[in-house]
């Protein structure tokens, strides 16, 4: 670790973790970078987390525990921030784990390049193998990739500009990275240092009715775009990964799923945006996505749905 080197906070928040946030700790343990704080935010587990992280801490004095009421990740995220006090601040979800780089590659990165945010590739853990997942220029800059744990914030962003993750929204990532990406100096670090394990019941393979409440997170970051500036291009191609690619495939796991719901979804869409199948940043996704987009400026809907329904959860978004 270089001389000087500034204190980073680490948040970890935890919740019925008690099969995986050991690895996780002992991954934070690890790390080449030692001047670390970390904040592990018990968000009122009903397992036996609380034990197992008490032990593993106890002789770390870097290590914080806190237990809080339950309010869901952003609410956990939300407190660690208040509670921190390095001069960056990376959130960990606590049944994922860090190579043990992580820190001090981000942290080079951002001093080397003179950022306020550096991101790296993240691993996709799954039950019987590891997948790379790159992160690229044009992921970061069109919002793509929006997760807030593969990331370094300098922290004083959070307070300037008055950011905080949604409490009790879906979508936390997506309300919240893009409001910074969006406007400040960003570094990416080309290898996987973040170890993302792969659910089946997550978000990514399930229906659930709070997945329209992706509308309401991308007005909002559309509301702070226009009062920093941001470009328009950017807000409608979010609108296009996100609602036209992620939601309508998302609403597939429906058990009742119809073509009629893709066809409200690409109108919401089209009335917001009449002319987004002309966005530029189209140009740039692979050609299965384009064909899509394609078929949905068609208003092929039935040739969507079918798709869909065929494809199931092999798509990987």
């Amino acid at each position: 670790m270089r001389k000087n080197s500034d204190l980073i906070s680490i948040v970890v928040p935890c919740y019925n973790v008690e099969k995986y946030v050991q690895r996780c700790i002992e991954s934070i343990k690890e790390q080449t970078y030692t001047n670390l704080e970390i904040l592990m935010i018990d968000d009122g587990s009903k397992d036996n987390t609380k034990k197992i992280v008490k032990e593993k801490i106890k002789e770390d004095k870097r290590f914080c525990y806190y237990y809080k009421k339950n309010g869901g990740l952003s609410d956990a995220r939300n407190f660690g921030l208040q509670k921190a006090t390095g001069k960056y601040v990376c959130f960990i979800d606590s049944d994922d784990y860090i190579e043990k780089s992580f820190i001090e590659k981000l942290y080079s990165a951002i001093k080397r390049e003179k950022s306020q945010i550096a991101i790296c590739d993240i691993n996709r853990v799954y039950e019987n193998k590891t997948k790379a997942d790159g992160i690229n220029e044009f992921m970061v800059e069109t919002c793509m990739k929006p997760a807030a744990c593969n990331k370094m914030f300098l922290r004083e962003l959070f307070v300037k500009e008055n950011i905080l993750f949604p409490v009790g929204k879906w979508y936390e990532d997506l309300g919240t990275t893009p409001k910074l990406t969006l406007k400040y100096k960003w570094s990416v670090v080309k290898e996987p240092l973040y170890n993302y394990i792969q659910n089946s019941s997550s978000i990514m393979h399930t229906y659930d009715d709070r997945i329209f409440e992706i509308y309401e997170i991308i007005e909002n970051l559309e509301n702070y775009a226009k009062e920093k500036k941001i470009k328009k291009d950017v807000l409608e191609f979010i609108n296009i990964y996100h609602i036209l690619i992620g939601t309508i495939y998302r609403s597939s796991f429906h058990k009742n799923f119809k073509k009629m719901m893709v066809k409200n979804i690409t109108e919401y869409v089209s009335n917001k945006y009449p002319e987004w199948y002309k966005n530029k940043y189209m140009e740039s996704l692979p050609y299965f996505y384009k064909c899509y987009l394609k078929f949905l400026k068609w208003h092929m809907y039935s040739l969507i749905y079918w798709m869909l329904k065929i494809s199931g959860d092999k798509i990987h978004l």
